[in-house]
C-alpha cells in the first residue's frame, strides 16, 4: 500500500473516531440495547471496543456510501450485532474455563441437602432429587437436564411440579 493510501486510510479513521466521539450518546445506548451496562467492571472495555468499531464502521460506511443520513440506523446494528458476538464469545469462553474451577468448588449434595431441613429425602423419587440439586440449587435449565437425562424437559417440568408440591407439604409439617 502506498504512502498515500496509508495516509488516507488514518485521516478516515481519525474522522470515524471524531464521529464517534461526537455521538457516544449512540454508543451507550446500544451498550444499554444489549444489557452491558454502567455497573460492570468491564463497561469501559466495551464502550472502548464500540467507539473502535464504530470508527471503522464509519471508514468503511463513507467508502461505499455518499448518504450519511442513514448510517447512525446502520452502525447502530453493525454494533449491536457485533458486541453481541463478543458477549457470546466471551460466555463460551467463560463456560470452558470455569469448569475447572467449578469441581473443585462444588459443594457434595449431601452438605447441600443437609442444610434443608424439613425436606425428608426418602420420599423423593431419584429424579426429585437430582431436580432439587440441579435445577434448583445449581440452577441448570431443565432442557439441559432433559439431555443429560435422556428424558423430555415436558416429563421433568411436570416432575418437578410434582417435586414443589411435595416440598410445600413437608415444610408445613
Amino acid at each position: 500500500m502506498s504512502k498515500l493510501g496509508e495516509l488516507t486510510i488514518m485521516t478516515d479513521l481519525e474522522l470515524g473516531f471524531q464521529h464517534a466521539l461526537q455521538n457516544q450518546k449512540l454508543i451507550h445506548g446500544v451498550l444499554k440495547r444489549i444489557h452491558i451496562f454502567v455497573t460492570r467492571s468491564d463497561y469501559d472495555d466495551y464502550f472502548q471496543e464500540a467507539t473502535i468499531l464504530y470508527a471503522q464502521a464509519y471508514v468503511k460506511y463513507c467508502q461505499n456510501e455518499d448518504d450519511l443520513s442513514k448510517f447512525n440506523r446502520y452502525v447502530f446494528q453493525k454494533l449491536k450485532w457485533r458486541l453481541t458476538d463478543m458477549l457470546r464469545q466471551e460466555k463460551r469462553y467463560h463456560d470452558i474455563h470455569s469448569l475447572e474451577e467449578f469441581d473443585f468448588q462444588r459443594v457434595p449434595e449431601e452438605l447441600i441437602l443437609a442444610d434443608l431441613e424439613f425436606v425428608n429425602i426418602a420420599e423423593l423419587s431419584e429424579m426429585e432429587k437430582i431436580i432439587l440439586q440441579e435445577h434448583f440449587i445449581e440452577e441448570q435449565s431443565l432442557v439441559i437436564l432433559a439431555e443429560r437425562y435422556n428424558h423430555t424437559s415436558r416429563g421433568l417440568r411436570y416432575c418437578r411440579n410434582r417435586l414443589l408440591q411435595k416440598l410445600r407439604h413437608m415444610s408445613v409439617r
